[in-house]
């Protein structure tokens, strides 16, 4: 399992970044003014190493979808604990079959697959009754969830783009969109630079910003993606652990049941096909 060896540090780093993310959220308005600096120093630190970026449509439009993912991704945990963030992000494999299938010219998906979709809907739905009578803590569900969309998409994408050379290619996602998202949080932009918010960005933007989306792609680059997706998943798993142990509680009955439901129709779904094979160039030409 040639992926394992970046699967380890990526759970490590992915799971304590959502409570980084959640504490940082504080000091910064909006919140795209922190997820600016974020990209602005990952970016740049991508950049001193690989000294060049990949001005490709196709990373253009990685970069875009991208800091869609993370716009919605950090407005939504303004709004939702990081264990719930972290569950509600990794939806992102029920998206991304039918975005393979539409982006990467896979096979449509099969009955299994469709099943596992469904199946994990209805976890998505479990998890959220209890939130769906707490109006801002519902919007920052679906938040959550449009994030997922966005992060399945660019999960595509990276695979599209696996002939680049990785680090530039993160580089340009990241120093691009910096100035997109400087842009966009320019009204009423606030940021208070004390020693918790520093300590926040600086893991944000290196082991929860670089290294983590490095990781991703590289995890994307040599394995099938739905080995990817299901490994990752302990990401929520850890994180829901973390924030027991954090805020010494426990999940709810409605969170466990809907968290273990969504992993079957995760499991179900990647039975069979999903991207598990995407065509080198080379034979989609005939």
């Amino acid at each position: 399992m040639r992926e394992l060896k970046f699967l380890i540090p990526y759970v490590v780093f992915t799971s304590f970044s959502y409570f980084f993310a959640k504490d940082g959220l504080q000091y910064a308005s909006p919140p795209l003014a922190f997820m600016a600096f974020r990209y602005l120093i990952a970016g740049a630190i991508l950049l001193a190493i690989s000294r060049k970026l990949v001005l490709k449509m196709d990373v253009i439009y990685l970069t875009l979808f991208t800091v869609a993912s993370t716009a919605f991704w950090i407005y939504g945990l303004a709004y939702v604990s990081p264990s719930q963030s972290a569950v509600l992000s990794y939806t992102m494999p029920l998206f991304s079959l039918p975005i393979a299938f539409l982006l990467v010219r896979e096979s449509p998906p099969s009955r299994m697959e469709v099943l596992g979709i469904v199946v994990g809907f209805a976890g998505v739905f479990i998890y959220g009754i209890p939130p769906l009578v707490h109006g801002f803590t519902f919007l920052g569900m679906v938040l959550t969830i449009v994030n997922a969309v966005f992060w399945a998409t660019f999960t595509v994408l990276y695979r599209r783009l696996r002939e680049e050379e990785p680090i530039s290619v993160n580089a340009t996602q990241f120093v691009v969109g910096a100035a997109i998202l400087f842009a966009l949080s320019s009204f009423n932009f606030r940021v208070s630079f004390n020693l918790q918010f520093t300590e926040d960005l600086l893991w944000m933007a290196t082991l929860g910003g670089a290294l983590q989306f490095l990781l991703w792609n590289l995890m994307v680059r040599v394995s099938k993606v739905n080995r990817v997706t299901v490994l990752a998943f302990s990401v929520p798993i850890f994180t829901i652990v973390l924030e027991a142990v954090m805020n010494h509680s426990m999940p709810t009955y409605y969170g466990i049941a809907g968290v273990a439901v969504m992993f079957i129709g995760i499991l179900i779904s990647r039975l069979r096909g999903g991207i598990s094979i995407v065509r080198p160039p080379q034979e989609t030409v005939k």
